[in-house]
């Protein structure tokens, strides 16, 4: 009893500490629960149409940008100038890569995962070998890699809450034609539909999302959180409308709680996301084998 009574006094003195601390980490936890309930959305077209791989290459793309834009800008003897700039650099990769992903189709017997399967292997050593030669911001280097960083500026908020925005128009003004070209392409394609068109629109808006999150959180909670809370929501419930707002509010939990826990508990951001979002996921899981 004493030991119970013990621990809810711990708890209570962290959860206060941690309250009292909200200037701290206000601005990561709401661009985390943003980028979580968006990522949940957009997750679900990845599961769905089996391109979870691409998500993993974009978010290494991503990080790719931000490790070159830090070498650079070592090389440019501290001159940061816009083309090297972090975040323009990361976006400029990643939506070209999520285009090249979207449009390309032939290339010359090599299937399209073994040409995305090259491009996270590349971006991945890349990431590697460029943060071994980086002294000034090899940390910041390794934050982005793992989102092991708890600290966002009002800036990057700024950025990721328009980019949010941006995304859910685009998806609210052609849910439909997402829909329909993402799950029957072929019968999309006999009615005229803009196939190859939607399926850029789809991925770049993806690959957009990916570019300011990773800035902010890091490639791994990113790549998480698109891939762990939607396969959490199919298990769920079928009905596809639902299977959406599942998602989302799986993302947004994940997000919330993977804050609090690497605060109360003093463990790397990203990881302790990703472990709530696999954790809700074995949860989803259990539940759908006893139903």
């Amino acid at each position: 009893m004493f030991s119970k009574v013990s621990g809810n006094e711990i708890f209570m003195n962290q959860l206060t500490e941690f309250i009292n601390s909200y200037f701290l980490w206000k601005e990561a936890m709401l661009a985390g629960a943003i980028t979580g309930a968006v990522c949940g959305f957009l997750g679900i077209y990845v599961v769905l149409r089996r391109i979870i791989f691409v998500s993993a290459a974009l978010t290494q793309i991503s990080s790719l940008g931000v490790a070159l834009a830090f070498y650079f800008e070592g090389m440019a003897a501290g001159v940061l100038l816009p083309i090297i700039n972090p975040f323009f650099l990361s976006l400029g990769l990643t939506i070209s890569a999520a285009y090249f992903f979207g449009v390309k189709k032939d290339y010359q017997r090599i299937s399209q995962e073994g040409i995305i399967g090259v491009g996270f292997l590349i971006a991945s050593a890349c990431v590697v070998i460029i943060g071994d030669k980086i002294t000034k911001g090899a940390h910041d280097v390794a934050d982005i890699v793992f989102g092991a960083a708890v600290v966002v500026s009002i800036r990057e908020l700024y950025v990721i809450i328009a980019v949010a925005l941006i995304v859910c128009f685009i998806h609210w003004k052609y849910f439909k034609d997402f829909i329909f070209v993402s799950f029957d392409s072929d019968m999309a394609g006999l009615f005229k539909y803009p196939v190859r068109v939607l399926n850029s629109i789809l991925l770049i808006s993806i690959g957009l999302l990916i570019a300011v999150s990773t800035r902010a959180m890091g490639a791994l909670p990113v790549f998480g959180l698109l891939a762990l809370p939607s396969l959490s929501a199919l298990l769920i419930t079928e009905k596809l409308h639902y299977v959406f707002i599942v998602s989302v509010i799986i993302g947004l939990t994940s997000a919330v709680f993977g804050y609090f826990f690497s605060f109360i508990f003093d463990l790397p951001t990203g990881a302790t996301i990703c472990l709530v979002a696999s954790l809700i996921f074995i949860l989803s899981y259990v539940i759908k084998n006893i139903r």
